[in-house]
């Protein structure tokens, strides 16, 4: 295992590098305004949803109700005391199982090397692998296949998961660009897992004289998977929901996302411009309706008439019209126009300057 030394050293080696990109990222997500945060889509959710659920999961797991049963730590026996021994002491706690008197014959017949693969790979490999004897000299590798199935089930179900969570057909666009940085992260835990069984040397349990000094790989492993999966799915799942609300992570849309963006407005826009036809056609074809928009608008006309004849509106007109610039409103008129009808359009309604009118038929083409 990785020694507090060496973690000291990368502290220190990577710190001053680190630490301010971090401190630097923490203060970019809390000063975003608040206009720029989105609410979390409705896809994503059941995401996060699914991927706490795996978290805890994996934090459960690492219950002490959950964990597999060590006879040696339960009998507080070394690994040198007789299958004897140990197993009567074992009968004083609870009863004896036909799995426990075929374990006092694996360690009569395989000795100290039968209590090692106990140690690394647990007793259901030692009870159920066909393979080599535990004392032969490829039991570590015959053994180590044997276990290698029932070692990779708990991070094959993650990697499932995190595929489930980051796919963009149940989960949406977001969580799957998520998925390369889930899918290395679940593979590199498989294979933390199996280079720490693979490369545990025994020689610290041969020499250990106390029962405390004994290590058991097989029963850690368990709490540390629990723990390192938890601790993944909980960091995958804070960078998808910063990534979805727009709190980090922000970038620009793609050009397609774009391009469909504005495709979309524009059939909204032309959804609107046609209802709008539709609407004013059937207000000029009806008579009652086209009535009473004409007496709106010659009604509109004389009250208005009646209020810039007031002398305090005269006034203000006034004012108003020394204030202005006449030839930059002409150019917001041309440009406005020219934006509607086009420069070709323009050029027709106002002329080249030859003083000549121009058909309203070209005007409207």
């Amino acid at each position: 295992m990785v020694s507090w030394g060496t973690i000291q050293s990368a502290a220190i080696f990577f710190g001053p590098w680190l630490i301010p990109k971090l401190l630097a990222w923490y203060r970019s997500i809390r000063n975003r305004p608040a206009s720029q945060i989105k609410p979390l889509p409705r896809k994503t959710s059941y995401a996060l949803t699914v991927l706490f659920i795996s978290g805890l999961v994996a934090l459960i797991s690492t219950l002490p109700l959950f964990q597999p049963e060590n006879i040696f730590r339960l009998t507080k026996s070394q690994l040198r005391t007789t299958a004897g021994v140990l197993l009567t002491r074992l009968a004083a706690i609870r009863n004896l199982t036909p799995q426990d008197e075929k374990l006092r014959d694996i360690f009569n017949e395989g000795g100290l090397p039968a209590r090692l693969l106990y140690a690394r790979y647990g007793p259901s490999i030692l009870l159920n692998s066909p393979l080599s004897p535990p004392g032969s000299l490829d039991a570590q590798k015959d053994y180590l296949l044997y276990a290698l199935p029932s070692l990779l089930l708990p991070h094959t179900l993650h990697l499932l998961t995190l595929g489930l969570i980051t796919s963009p057909l149940l989960a949406g666009s977001i969580p799957s660009r998520w998925r390369p940085l889930a899918t290395i992260s679940a593979l590199a835990l498989a294979a933390a897992e199996v280079y720490y069984i693979t490369t545990y040397s025994d020689t610290p349990n041969l020499r250990s004289s106390r029962l405390n000094d004994i290590s058991f790989p097989h029963f850690q492993a368990p709490l540390l998977r629990g723990l390192a999966i938890a601790t993944t799915d909980a960091a995958l799942g804070l960078l998808i929901y910063l990534h979805a609300t727009n709190r980090a992570f922000a970038a620009p849309p793609t050009p397609a996302e774009r391009t469909l963006d504005t495709a979309l407005s524009l059939e909204k826009l032309l959804v609107k411009a046609r209802g709008v036809g539709v609407i004013r056609n059937a207000v000029v074809r009806d008579p009652g309706a086209r009535g009473r928009v004409e007496d709106y608008w010659r009604k509109e006309g004389e009250v208005m008439k009646d209020v810039f004849e007031e002398p305090e509106v005269l006034e203000a007109q006034r004012n108003a019209l020394r204030r202005l610039d006449t030839a930059r409103v002409g150019r917001d008129a041309e440009g406005f126009v020219e934006t509607i009808l086009g420069p070709a359009s323009v050029a027709n309604v106002v002329g080249t300057g030859g003083g000549q009118s121009q058909s309203p038929v070209v005007v409207a083409s």
